[in-house]
């Protein structure tokens, strides 16, 4: 009668047997070992992973804040050079010209308009000033007479021609040929309603 296996290695002895239960133990760890590895590599590189995405969204959360801190920084400069535009006497906008239609001929070759009674203008401008708007110009007495006041009259209308405003101003101590400068504020109006202008001597 043939043996088994089993009876075979149990000849030997108790040594055979502690062998045989060798192997089988050193199968058993490898195998432990295996499982362990195969569990433990994915959880360490999920766990490497996740802290690079966490560490790639910190750095692009760094930049994003960085590029709005810059782009405030730029607005409030821009703010600031605005309000000091902006402030009455201080401000450094270019200031608006508005030219009228031509209503009169000009006076020889020097800029100036005829405006009437000898009178004659040149260098208008609208300036604004807060909620006003500052006129200013030259005019040149050529008429015969040396006059102690010489009154004047502007009229503005708006891009539909409709009179908006209406106003005197008066030069004082303005002999013949001289030239003096003048101005007047024109309250309540803004400059970007003014299309075009007249201005008029008279006694």
């Amino acid at each position: 009668m043939l043996q088994s296996p089993w009876y075979v290695f149990d000849l030997f002895g108790s040594d055979s047997g502690k062998i045989l239960y060798g192997v089988k133990m050193k199968r058993e760890k490898r195998r432990f070992f295996i499982v362990l590895v195969a569990f433990i590599v994915p959880v360490f590189m999920m766990d490497t992973l996740g802290a690079q995405d966490v560490s790639n969204k910190l750095n692009m959360l760094e930049i994003v804040i960085s590029n709005l801190i810059a782009r405030v920084e730029a607005l409030e400069k821009r703010v600031n050079t605005l309000e000091k535009n902006l402030s009455p006497g201080t401000s450094k906008a270019p200031k608006k010209e508005v030219v009228g239609k031509e209503t009169v001929k000009p006076f020889h070759t020097d800029g100036f308009e005829d405006i009437g009674n000898g009178f004659f203008i040149r260098n208008v401008r609208f300036s604004p000033f807060g909620d006003n708007v500052l006129f200013t110009g030259e005019i040149a007495n050529r008429s015969e007479k040396n006059y102690r006041f010489a009154k004047f009259k502007l009229e503005i209308y708006d891009d539909r021609d409709s009179l908006v405003k209406k106003e005197e101003f008066t030069i004082p101590d303005i002999p013949r040929d001289s030239i003096k400068s003048c101005e007047t504020m024109v309250v309540g109006i803004e400059a970007g309603l003014i299309h075009r202008y007249i201005i008029s001597a008279f006694e």
